[in-house]
């Protein structure tokens, strides 16, 4: 038995094949944006803040545990990072196109990183946004140093 309907190429409307040029490109631009941003988060140093109690991390460390946080959760993973801004660019490039992390931090300096910098104070720890309290596969956390007489 022969199908013609079988041989036949597909057409698309005129307005289908419209909104598949506009679906196209506006995820090019979404993908430039998304590198624009990559690349001048790599270029973006923030200094230690003493006032903060802030102390990077040396990179044979960063290194380590964002290599550990991406093997654990895999290159699509949800990685959350509280107090720890030294290691969110080393994910942040280990981390596949759709894997996710967030910073959590006071310093306000982060914001350069976007969307993912949240801000979080560790006197209120449950400030956390309530959607995200189940969100991530692994918490990184390493709060400032602790006085108990603040």
């Amino acid at each position: 038995m022969n199908n013609d309907s079988d041989d036949e190429v597909p057409h698309l409307s005129l307005e289908t094949f419209t909104a598949l040029q506009e679906f196209y490109r506006e995820q090019e631009e979404r993908e430039s944006v998304k590198e624009a941003i990559s690349l001048s988060i790599n270029e973006f140093n923030i200094q230690e803040d003493w006032q903060l109690s802030q102390f990077w991390y040396h990179e044979d460390t960063i290194e380590k545990l964002a290599s550990l946080a991406v093997e654990t959760v895999g290159e699509d993973g949800k990685i959350a990072l509280i107090s720890c801004p030294s290691i969110y660019k080393t994910i942040k490039n280990k981390l596949g196109k759709n894997g996710e992390v967030n910073l959590y931090e006071f310093d306000k300096r982060f914001s350069v990183f976007g969307q993912d910098f949240n801000f979080y104070d560790y006197k209120s720890p449950l400030g956390v946004p309530r959607d995200k309290s189940s969100y991530y596969d692994i918490v990184i956390a390493d709060p400032p140093f602790y006085q108990t007489n603040v």
